[in-house]
């Protein structure tokens, strides 16, 4: 399952009743393939891409970062990097790029490759590699499209199940969703500009890892000698998540820690399992982080921030953060039973997160007028959450849209509504990428 913008069959209603898509040509990641046969790296590109050791990592003679085979790379250049198992996802992945804004694009000076396939999940960076790979969940627009996506699970959803609370996340634009729930089980297809905002971001997180590691500036001045990760280590005092932890650091050891259990899969102690999301919250609302995945590890604080202040800036979508106390039926619950402990619409905009933010956008970009002016004018204002209500009626722009929204649940299709909401529920704690 997943979110994504606005649109076609939506989260409304399920199509073809109980009727199951089922799934057609699954490839795994042996089968990926370069996109462009005539690319000038394409007899390199998969072995590249793919080496799963450190040391059997292609050196930069043979695959270089885009930047430093090219500097005044286009979106042409990004293309020959990129590696599918379905040629839809390479046009697919094309039509995104080329919709992209430029300060994204500009980021990409900082990989070697691309690399989307059925298997895929989650979405990720590679440091030895100095690839990203991505989830198609976020590319398919057609029935045909779908049925190619495989359906696992992301390895972390059992993560963190001791926990009492589960944190939220959803993209807010004008007091609606701006990503909502389509399911990749289903006969429901897509427009373009339904996945535009949940693949922007993706886009913008996981460029984040990259340009952490390899800073854009220092591309050019890459030994090509050396693997991606020998390039990367041979620049780690001046990697972006290194300063910010010396300039402007997290503060809470507590959500670190609970974050190794939500995220990396480590044993709660008898104290975490105590915590209640007012508890986690408290944690939250006197530190820095635009969400709890921050704390997984410094480079995800990094990327966190730049996704939200970029997604903000160009799209003027709110990421909104919640933690909310986990139901009693983990596996049959409604959204009035989710109620907040806190939460935070626009997040990013909070005093203590706004800094943080600036400060990784300015050191990833330089000086640059613009974004100078969307910190100083264009953020909006962070507003809190209401403590003890749930999390669906803290989202509603009014007490109207909230009673409109129950009153679709108890309307003549009212297990279609609940079963979307459901679904939209689990895609809102659900880790989205790695």
């Amino acid at each position: 399952v997943l979110s994504a913008c606005g649109g076609s069959s939506g989260s409304d209603q399920p199509d073809n009743d109980s009727t199951e898509l089922p799934r057609f040509d699954i490839r795994d990641n042996d089968q990926l393939y370069p996109y462009r046969a005539d690319s000038p790296f394409a007899a390199v590109l998969k072995q590249c891409a793919l080496a799963e050791e450190a040391e059997l990592a292609c050196p930069l003679s043979t695959l270089p970062f885009i930047g430093q085979e090219n500097p005044q790379f286009t979106r042409e250049d990004i293309l020959d990097r990129l590696l599918v198992t379905h040629d839809w996802m390479g046009r697919r992945f094309e039509q995104v790029l080329y919709d992209a804004p430029d300060d994204l694009i500009r980021l990409f000076a900082s990989i070697t490759s691309v690399s989307t396939g059925s298997e895929v999940r989650p979405s990720f960076y590679r440091r030895s590699i100095g690839g990203i790979f991505l989830d198609p969940v976020y590319l398919w627009l057609t029935i045909e499209e779908k049925a190619t996506v495989g359906i696992q699970d992301d390895f972390r959803s059992e993560f963190g199940r001791d926990l009492q609370f589960w944190s939220f996340f959803t993209m807010l634009k004008d007091g609606e969703r701006a990503s909502k729930f389509f399911s990749l089980t289903d006969y429901s297809e897509r427009q373009f500009e339904d996945i535009r905002v949940r693949v922007s971001e993706l886009l913008f997180h996981e460029m984040a890892h990259a340009v952490d590691s390899m800073p854009v500036n220092l591309v050019a001045t890459a030994d090509p000698t050396m693997t991606p990760l020998e390039a990367t280590k041979a620049v780690s005092d001046q990697q972006v998540a290194n300063g910010l932890y010396n300039t402007l650091p997290l503060y809470s050891n507590t959500l670190f820690e609970v974050a190794q259990v939500r995220y990396h899969g480590e044993e709660a102690s008898e104290f975490q399992k105590t915590l209640t999301a007012y508890d986690v919250g408290a944690e939250m609302a006197i530190d820095g982080a635009s969400e709890f995945y921050a704390y997984s590890t410094i480079r995800e604080d990094v990327a966190t921030l730049f996704a939200a202040a970029m997604m903000k800036k160009h799209f003027d979508v709110d990421f909104t953060v919640a933690f909310v106390q986990k139901p009693a039926d983990e596996d049959n619950y409604a959204c009035d039973e989710l109620l907040v402990g806190w939460g935070a619409r626009n997040r990013v905009a909070d005093p203590l997160v706004s800094p943080r933010a600036r400060w990784v956008v300015d050191t990833i970009y330089g000086s640059d007028a613009e974004n100078s002016q969307f910190f100083n004018t264009g953020q909006g204002d962070v507003s809190t959450m209401t403590p003890g209500v749930d999390w669906c009626s803290n989202l509603e722009p009014s007490t109207l849209a909230a009673r409109d929204r129950n009153a679709n649940l108890k309307s003549t299709d009212q297990s279609y509504a609940r079963e979307a909401e459901r679904m939209q529920l689990l895609e809102d704690h659900r880790p989205r990428h790695y």
